[in-house]
């Protein structure tokens, strides 16, 4: 597989704190002798170019990686464990093409744990897919947002006024939600008496600033007398129904679709790094917060997932162009529906892992 080696210029990026090591000596021992020779990977390559240590040689470390790689005076790998780690080597000697020798200079520790260790993708073997990307920012505050939930709230609530006679969807802000709801912000279902009427409260939930906020709330007022155990669970299973049937139609009408195949660099757990090469991509996402995009594992059917996006760099090679995305899932929301996606998520995530 070719491997490709970037110049980079950063557009967007979270600012990361680090811990420095600046002894040559304590860094060869952390990676020939605590590392036990894992490999490390050259910073902005795609995929991802390994770099296996072999032993201490003439004042540096031996290094055997693909034999394509051409190798500059300063040479920065990395590593991501429950830290990410970046080793910065000077080039002592080229031994021959695949093989050198480094010598450490610098080792820089993120101060903050990661929660999941990432793992580099390569061969397809996942792939993203169907991103849906803002044409109105998803908020109670979007005109545009407003305007198409006075389309689609009465649709929904005319579809299930039989089953759930009353029921009515509101913005989170709306001037009529009832002052019982105004006053705390809700974000789990939650049975509020008002007035007379004990009312299912379903709320839809999404992750803005670090947290997850109310966006719609579902009411449906029941009876005067509380409901069963079993009656509250019957009805919270079809209001999920109904919720996640809202959140895609709102999502559908204030997002553009684009079915474009993406490389995946890195994944774990809590979120991936993609390669975006195509052309109306890299014009759109620059200007997003937030993205909702398709993870394709060979031979599973799609996985709907919601992010965050941390960071965008600019990748140079020659004429070649493409950015490098950083994302963190913000999916696992409010159903059972995306609970059961990051679930299985997990269980892919360890099968790569295990390879």
């Amino acid at each position: 597989m070719e491997i490709i080696q970037y110049n980079i210029e950063p557009i967007k990026e979270s600012k990361r704190l680090w811990d420095y090591v600046k002894d040559p000596k304590i860094i060869t021992n952390f990676i020939l002798v605590k590392l036990n020779k894992h490999s490390l990977y050259l910073k902005n390559s795609i995929p991802p170019a390994e770099f296996t240590p072999t032993e201490e040689k003439e004042g540096g470390i031996e290094f055997y990686f693909n034999p394509s790689i051409k190798l500059q005076e300063h040479v920065i790998l990395y590593l991501d464990l429950k830290r990410h780690l970046e080793f910065h080597f000077q080039l002592i000697k080229e031994i021959s093409p695949g093989r050198a020798i480094l010598k450490p200079e610098e080792l820089k520790v993120s101060k903050f744990q990661r929660r999941y260790h990432r793992i580099p993708i390569k061969d397809d073997e996942v792939i993203a897919n169907n991103f849906r990307l803002s044409k109105n920012k998803i908020s109670t505050n979007n005109i545009q947002f407003q305007i198409t939930a006075k389309v689609i709230f009465p649709q929904i609530e005319e579809k299930y006024k039989d089953q759930f006679p009353g029921m009515k969807l509101l913005l989170s802000n709306a001037e009529n939600l009832p002052e019982e709801i105004k006053k705390q912000e809700i974000n789990t279902p939650q049975i509020i008496k008002i007035n007379i009427k004990y009312v299912f409260v379903y709320p839809i939930v999404v992750y803005q600033k670090n947290k997850f906020v109310p966006l719609i709330y579902i009411l449906f007022p029941y009876s005067s007398s509380p409901p069963t155990e079993d009656k509250k669970t019957q009805i919270l299973i079809e209001l999920e129904k109904i919720a996640d049937e809202t959140y895609e139609k709102m999502i559908e009408a204030n997002t553009t679709l684009i079915k474009k195949k993406q490389r995946v660099v890195n994944i774990s757990e809590g979120g991936v790094a993609l390669e975006i090469t195509d052309e109306e991509l890299k014009s759109l996402i620059p200007y997003q917060e937030n993205i909702i995009f398709d993870l394709v594992f060979k031979l599973v059917a799609p996985i709907r997932m919601d992010g965050e996006i941390r960071y965008i760099h600019k990748l140079k090679k020659e004429e070649k162009e493409s950015l490098l995305v950083g994302i963190d899932f913000t999916g696992e929301g409010y159903t059972d529906f995306r609970k059961k996606n990051s679930e299985l998520l997990k269980n892919l995530i360890s099968k790569l892992n295990s390879k």
